[in-house]
């Protein structure tokens, strides 16, 4: 038999603990989505194969491998979507007069589903079909405005809180660094979507990062 060495010994146990790390990291992801809106592997609401990731991701020839980590779903075609306003006049414009800009990021892997133009079943390069519609699978979750008598989708996101502008760390009105929440972009300082949700699963109604019990989601970033 065989005498490990030391060096050996070390590198085995240093390799094990690091499987045992991925092990449980990986399993923690799987118990956060399971169960969750985002969870479709009991086939209630589409096919996919029982699998719990693969809406969304693929080991192998990713869709926009650009778009997310091995994204694999067919992004919107929308590419001009009706903005909030707050003055009801200038679509896109804020109260600083920056202006919110079209979804980018992250927030256009959430459209990708949400925003009504494409069935949550397009992936893996599937069309999509029209029982996998959002409209149809959770009316609630369809922000984008389409309806059943809308076949193209309107992309119309006027009555929903904005995303993709740089975060106004300079209103007294707002509390800075988005009190905690992540912000994205190449500088780190983008809304997104994924600032208040969290796709993976919190455990919180809507995936939200933050229980909104007494709009407590709403006060992280707003002093009102």
């Amino acid at each position: 038999m065989k005498t490990m060495h030391t060096g050996q010994g070390i590198r085995l146990i240093t390799a094990l603990s690091g499987l045992l790390v991925a092990m449980l990291f990986s399993t923690s992801a799987m118990a956060q989505i399971l169960g969750t809106a985002h969870d479709f592997s009991d086939g209630s609401d589409i096919d996919a194969g029982g699998e719990i990731c693969v809406v969304c991701h693929t080991p192998h020839n990713a869709i926009s491998p650009d778009e997310g980590p091995l994204w694999n779903r067919s992004l919107a075609a929308t590419t001009s979507y009706t903005l909030y306003s707050i003055d009801n006049s200038t679509p896109g414009s804020d109260i600083q007069g920056t202006g919110f800009g079209q979804p980018s990021g992250v927030s256009k892997l959430c459209l990708s589903c949400h925003d009504g133009t494409i069935a949550v079943d397009a992936f893996g390069g599937q069309a999509g079909t029209a029982a996998g519609e959002m409209n149809t699978i959770n009316p609630a979750a369809n922000i984008g405005g389409r309806t059943t008598s809308d076949a193209v989708g309107s992309g119309d996101l006027s009555d929903d809180h904005p995303v993709a502008f740089t975060y106004p760390t300079t209103d007294t009105e707002i509390v800075a660094a988005a009190g905690g929440l992540p912000l994205f972009g190449i500088s780190s300082n983008q809304l997104e979507c994924a600032t208040c949700h969290d796709v993976h699963g919190t455990g919180n109604l809507h995936l939200l990062r933050v229980p909104n019990t007494g709009s407590d989601l709403c006060l992280t970033c707003h002093t009102k």
